[in-house]
């Protein structure tokens, strides 16, 4: 297994066959997103994107977990570094979305915040049984992001959509299956295993179809990414969010007063 040129090595990629392995290894904060993450994730979808033989990739994360979001302690930047910070994630997202080849998401632990919204933009989703989808947003001040205002609905209904995103409400691997935010549920730990034979039943499929395909759904995406770099710039620095992200660090419940 290998690391991208980082310091930290906190994504790292593997290739099995025709299918590219591309793995959140900061376990220590739950893989949460950083810079040097996004560089990583960035390095190797652009690493598939120059390689014919990589006919699929799976996203994973290290220590138990998928992704606990952004990295709340690397936030306080100004608005204008906000902003070029959300044109590199709105970059990776439709990376991800728009890619040439498939992407499997295998969710093990929590994919929280961002982290939900990442794991969302796969097109095929396995879950552990013990997996918990969190839309922490509204509970730190901020909107979701990473397209999961466009992705959760298409997967589960507006409807329902709406009332876990504004009541940031956790659902867990068996309801996930049940409502269609997941397609299919293992065992805990067996997610990659999985992922990893889906990914070869992808390899054997005619690619350009399969490409035809993802540039379709993907085409809805960039819009609810723009709305994003819109607003949660503005949201990251209201009172609101300082006093959601100082809650969270301290770990009590924030007191909302911006209105």
């Amino acid at each position: 297994m290998t690391a991208p040129e980082t310091s930290e090595a906190q994504v790292l990629s593997e290739r099995r066959g025709s299918t590219l392995i591309l793995t959140l290894n900061n376990p220590a904060r739950r893989n949460a997103l950083n810079p040097h993450v996004v560089q990583g994730l960035e390095a190797g979808f652009a690493e598939q994107e120059n390689d014919r033989e990589i006919r699929a990739i799976v996203l994973t994360g290290a220590g138990g977990h998928f992704c606990s979001g952004g990295d709340l302690s690397a936030m306080d930047l100004g608005r204008g570094a906000k902003r070029v910070q959300f044109d590199i994630s709105r970059k990776l997202a439709l990376q991800i979305a728009s890619a040439s080849v498939p992407v499997v998401s295998a969710v093990e632990g929590w994919a929280a915040g961002a982290g939900f919204g990442f794991a969302l933009l796969g097109d095929t989703i396995v879950a552990s049984r013990e997996a918990g989808f969190l839309p922490a947003f509204p509970k730190v001040g901020l909107i979701p992001d990473y397209g999961l205002l466009e992705t959760l609905p298409r997967r589960i209904g507006l409807a329902r959509a709406k009332q876990i995103l504004l009541y940031a409400r956790t659902v867990k691997g068996p309801e996930a299956l049940d409502i269609g935010l997941v397609d299919e549920l293992v065992e805990p730990g067996a997610t990659l295993d999985r992922a990893l034979e889906l990914a070869g039943t992808l390899t054997a499929l005619a690619p350009r179809p399969l490409r035809a395909i993802k540039d379709y759904y993907a085409l809805k995406i960039a819009p609810a990414l723009d709305f994003e770099r819109l607003i949660q710039p503005e949201l990251l620095l209201s009172d609101d969010a300082a006093e959601g992200r100082a809650a969270f660090l301290e770990k009590r419940p924030p007191e909302f007063k911006d209105r």
